[in-house]
């Protein structure tokens, strides 16, 4: 029995159109596959609609860079010190790049040694250098915080000075924050203590509240020496009922970093920190809001500043200015 030409065009119409629909998966699928096998593993994370050139990824790049205004809100709504942890041998050669690069965008910035220095400035502790002399020049640098500048800063955060800080980020993290609680962040390690502590070359900052518990308990509750800074300070907190924190943004990425940008990005681990990280560097890919990086050279301090605040991919540098200064 023959079909009517009305019910044969459709069938046609529909034959016609599932192979053109099975050609466009296919075609699809295909490009998927050579995209995966081209783009490295750590990549993966940056591929959304703000790095495409769909029109709708530039809405949404649009839609960020407008939100620059909120660096120069939160820099007087988050207060933050920093301290560096430095020495006389290399207060002129890391200090003076933490001085001029991300150090001068915190609210106040100090520089703590086992000597005063007027000129550049730092400040003198009444300790002797050497890394078993860390916890002490902590413990020190904290009480002469709680002392002379409790009031200065909503938060207090503590660096080595081959630390670099994108502080903009930090405040951004912090803006969702209470510094009134205590609590403190940083990268996460998690064996010697029951809710872990932060690693010391990453950088950790402690609320308001965690430096004023400090500043009148330390000397009950905490060490004043020990061998490991970052675990003794973790221990006191502990003890003074400071809590840490996850500082993972929505996405499970990581802000607070004890390595260079390099291992971080190509994941080359040493075994000790496969142990040592509380997710097991499982969920290391870093933040597009990443906040600090340990290990960098003076050098490599001045060339992040580059990247990070002056060089700009062309078309985008006209709206980041407008917005700016208002004119969006």
């Amino acid at each position: 029995m023959l079909l009517p030409l009305k019910n044969f065009k459709i069938i046609l119409g529909l034959c016609v159109g599932i192979c053109i629909l099975f050609m466009y998966i296919s075609q699809s699928m295909q490009e998927g596959k050579i995209l995966t096998i081209k783009t490295p593993r750590w990549l993966s994370a940056y591929r959304d609609p703000e790095f495409n050139n769909s029109m709708e990824g530039k809405n949404k790049t649009f839609t960020s860079i407008v939100e620059v205004n909120d660096a120069l809100r939160l820099e007087t709504k988050v207060r933050v010190l920093c301290w560096i942890m430095t020495s006389p041998k290399t207060l002129y050669k890391k200090c003076k790049a933490v001085k001029e690069t991300w150090g001068k965008r915190c609210n106040k910035v100090l520089f703590f040694s086992s000597q005063t220095d007027a000129n550049f400035p730092a400040i003198g502790l009444n300790v002797s250098e050497g890394r078993q002399h860390l916890t002490e020049k902590t413990m020190m640098a904290f009480t002469y915080i709680y002392h002379n500048h409790l009031n200065d800063a909503d938060w207090f955060m503590k660096a080595d000075d081959d630390t670099y800080v994108i502080v903009e980020n930090l405040r951004y993290f912090l803006s969702s924050k209470n510094s009134s609680l205590p609590v403190y962040y940083g990268h996460w390690f998690k064996p010697f203590l029951k809710q872990g502590y932060y690693s010391g070359g990453a950088g950790y900052v402690l609320s308001k509240e965690a430096l004023r518990r400090f500043g009148k308990f330390s000397n009950k509750s905490c060490v004043k020496a020990g061998h490991y800074e970052d675990v003794d300070l973790g221990r006191c907190m502990d003890k003074l009922g400071v809590l840490t924190g996850s500082s993972h943004d929505d996405q499970g990425r990581s802000r607070f970093h004890c390595f260079d940008p390099k291992t971080m990005l190509f994941r080359g681990f040493p075994s000790w920190y496969l142990e040592y990280d509380k997710y097991g560097a499982k969920k290391n890919n870093m933040s597009d809001y990443a906040i600090s990086f340990h290990y960098i050279a003076p050098a490599n301090m001045y060339l992040l500043d580059y990247y990070v605040y002056h060089l700009r991919p062309y078309g985008l540098y006209k709206r980041i200015h407008e917005a700016a200064h208002g004119k969006l």
